[in-house]
């Protein structure tokens, strides 16, 4: 029987070994000429890819890859072909005959000719799409819970499924757990793009994050919907990145804009904002006025003490006005020692008149600053929404002309034209 055995072994060649050898590996065993195509490739390629060996001899590995890796990855077969060098695990994406991308890892040698020339490269392709996939998990982890920013997710009604170590740290937890309590994010976060981000995919916007001693962080915020192959919504991540800074440069760039710096009371381009806001918006049967005052003897206190006592002086009248109106009546700084009042839900003009008439009889009590007791005296002119005009220029002008008019015939009064 040995040698019935022996005998027929004599009769499996070398090249028969070889193939039965490369059939059987789980790699793709391939074989190129000296310009890139195909002359051999080996079964295990339909697993890998999906083309039958056939389909593939006459091709070149570039016609199964996107143009861009295709463009990547000839200028590194041509270095390694003109050299002479071999090929060593070399990831390349190629392209599944279902369209899917493919990682493949490939090394080969070349085949060197009896006269020394290159004529082509003999290698082996390993997938190590899975591998590549976990390392591109792991490396999106790891930035995940190295992110300053909030990140979590969770299911279709919000209730948490993970916190990223920052999120926790916003929240106050230093468990070192991402397991989230269910109850957390509908909690401290505003979810309202839920519906948004599920009907379209995603939804962006501001909103603010309670931290567990109740301060409120103000956030960007953006919600993702990932969904199945069916379409069906798995789960929701959302990333919201704290803009305290921002909000809090935004409100003193819109001070500085909006109000007086000396006076801290609203300048003349937010009372334009209020009063036409007033206008464009009223309410049932509503009327205003506009009361415009200045200052008949500040021009005198100015030059004769200086302007650091006018400028103080200034700043306590915008006091004094402020105490003589409601908290929903608006004080303006129109400029230099010129004041606008808007007093808001005024019936008659009868209210308006006692209003001017409160605020000269508080001026009647001198000021008292850095030794002087300074006696102040002003003008106010009346105009009265929606009779005296239906618009911002004209109230003002109706009310300053009044205010010239008081000027002109005494001072220290109030008068509405009419």
């Amino acid at each position: 029987m040995e040698d019935r055995l022996g005998k027929k072994d004599d009769y499996v060649t070398d090249e028969e070994r070889f193939r039965v050898l490369v059939e059987h590996v789980s790699d793709w065993i391939w074989e190129v000429n000296e310009n890139g195509i195909y002359t051999y490739a080996s079964p295990q390629i339909k697993d890998i890819l999906g083309y039958s060996p056939s389909e593939v001899i006459g091709k070149t590995p570039f016609d199964l890859m996107e143009p861009m890796e295709a463009k990547r990855i000839a200028p590194v077969f041509e270095y390694h072909l003109a050299n002479t060098l071999p090929i060593k695990s070399l990831e390349n994406i190629n392209l599944h005959r279902d369209g899917h991308e493919v990682i493949l890892e490939t090394s080969g040698s070349p085949i060197i000719n009896l006269e020394g020339k290159c004529i082509g490269y003999r290698g082996i392709d390993r997938d190590i799409t899975l591998r590549k996939q976990a390392e591109r998990r792991q490396q999106l982890l790891d930035i995940i819970e190295a992110s300053p920013d909030f990140i979590a997710t969770l299911d279709k009604n919000g209730n948490s499924l993970y916190y990223n170590p920052a999120a926790r740290r916003m929240l106050g937890d230093n468990s070192g757990s991402g397991e989230a309590n269910q109850s957390w994010l509908t909690d401290v976060i505003k979810l309202e793009g839920i519906p948004t981000a599920i009907e379209k995919g995603h939804w962006k916007g501001e909103t603010t994050i309670l931290q567990e001693d109740g301060e409120a962080i103000p956030v960007s915020q953006i919600i993702v919907a990932h969904k199945s192959e069916h379409g069906e919504v798995e789960f929701l991540s959302t990333i919201a990145h704290d803009i305290t800074e921002r909000k809090e440069l935004e409100k003193v760039v819109y001070h500085q804009a909006h109000y007086d710096s000396l006076t801290n009371l609203p300048n003349r381009r937010l009372l334009h904002y209020k009063l036409s806001q007033l206008i464009e918006n009223p309410a049932d049967h509503q009327r205003f006025a506009v009361l415009f005052m200045d200052l008949d003897n500040f021009k005198e206190i100015n030059d004769n003490l200086g302007h650091e006592i006018g400028d103080q002086l200034l700043i306590m009248m915008a006091a004094l006005l402020k105490n003589c109106v409601e908290e929903t009546d608006f004080v303006c700084r129109y400029g230099g020692d010129e004041f606008i009042i808007m007093l808001e839900n005024i019936r008659t003009e009868e209210e308006a008149k006692v209003k001017a008439g409160q605020i000269l009889e508080a001026l009647a009590e001198p000021f008292q600053l850095d030794g002087y007791s300074l006696n102040v005296i002003g003008s106010i002119g009346i105009s009265m929404y929606p009779n005296d005009g239906s618009d911002f220029a004209a109230l003002i002008k109706k009310a300053d002309n009044a205010m010239y008019r008081i000027k002109r015939t005494g001072k220290n009064n109030f008068l509405r034209d009419n």
